[in-house]
């Protein structure tokens, strides 16, 4: 029976069936493998990582045939502040059962089910806050509820219309490793925004381009109220602030704004953006303004190089013709 078992597990996984009492190794990793032992309740962390979701490799094949992986960090996940507060793996995938996976999974989990002053109906995980709360464990403070302000964004607004772009709360701050944002390890520290951000933004966090190296370099043509605040293409809430974070009127604290604002416009080309819009690929006048604007930098550069030589190669001609 257990050989049976197993087998039909296997194949819910999308795992190569083998020949099951032979000593042919499988196919898969033996990470894919259910446990061999029944899972016993609690489940707590340290069964749901040791067991399966903390070995190497662990992953499975979706239902739509997309391999999944389901590997995570036990050590960096007990320093993610969920973690640091008592947050079990079953308080945001609820019903898990250990012994048993549907092939489909179970439910995303919605962060807005704990970070929200009014979570939406129907989200999961169900009743979240009342389910902490029985545990002992207190609901995210009034300054951690930022749910409402985020579907205000541009984000939010993407996700509202289910834009195949669109990000999530995990897409920036991550699944299971989330850590304050002051903390350097955490993905959405200042430091670590240009690769958070880039995921999806590539075009903008690009440092080494023409256009964005002369625009900073006006940045820094004039006085500041703050000659701490830094002025870099990574630096991204500096100048979107709460546009590109959960709605805040000021996350940073910088000024830049205050004169430099761009709106949050899809079309359009604007001389006085630092950098390319995110929906570039829907502007090829945008584009188009870039590449010209980089050949025209380079081609003045080219000139002046070509002038400087034949000037060069001028004034030694003369010297020679004079000393013949």
């Amino acid at each position: 029976m257990r050989a049976l078992a197993r087998f039909l597990v296997m194949a819910s996984l999308g795992v190569p069936a083998v020949a099951l009492g032979t000593s042919e190794a499988p196919k898969a990793p033996a990470a894919l493998w259910p446990p061999t032992e029944r899972v016993e309740k609690p489940y707590t962390n340290d069964k749901c990582l040791e067991k399966c979701h903390g070995l190497p490799g662990f992953g499975a094949g979706a239902a739509t045939g997309i391999a999944r992986v389901l590997h995570v960090d036990q050590a960096a996940y007990n320093l993610s502040i969920h973690a640091q507060k008592g947050l079990e793996c079953v308080d945001c995938h609820q019903e898990s059962d250990p012994n048993f996976h549907p092939r489909t999974g179970y439910p995303p989990v919605d962060c807005r089910a704990c970070h929200s002053a009014t979570p939406p109906e129907g989200v999961y995980p169900r009743d979240a806050l009342e389910r902490l709360v029985l545990k002992g464990i207190k609901p995210p403070p009034q300054e951690s509820q930022k749910a409402e302000g985020w579907a205000k964004t541009i984000h939010g607004k993407a996700w509202d219309e289910a834009h195949p772009a669109a990000p999530f709360c995990s897409h920036c701050h991550t699944a299971h490793y989330v850590r304050r944002s002051a903390d350097p390890a955490s993905a959405v520290h200042r430091d670590n925004l240009g690769a958070t951000c880039g995921t999806c933004h590539v075009d903008q966090v690009r440092a080494y381009d023409v256009g964005g190296l002369l625009a900073r370099f006006r940045l820094g043509g004039h006085g500041k109220g703050d000659l701490a605040n830094r002025y870099a293409v990574t630096e991204c809430v500096a100048c979107h602030q709460g546009e590109a974070a959960h709605g805040e009127e000021t996350v940073s604290g910088q000024r830049c704004p205050t004169c430099h604002r761009v709106p949050e416009t899809k079309g359009g080309v604007e001389l006085s953006s630092f950098h390319i819009k995110p929906a570039a690929a829907n502007q090829p006048g945008s584009r188009a303004l870039r590449w010209v604007y980089g050949l025209g930098f380079w081609g003045v550069v080219a000139a002046g190089g070509l002038v400087a030589f034949l000037l060069g190669f001028t004034a030694l001609y003369s010297r020679n013709d004079e000393g013949g």
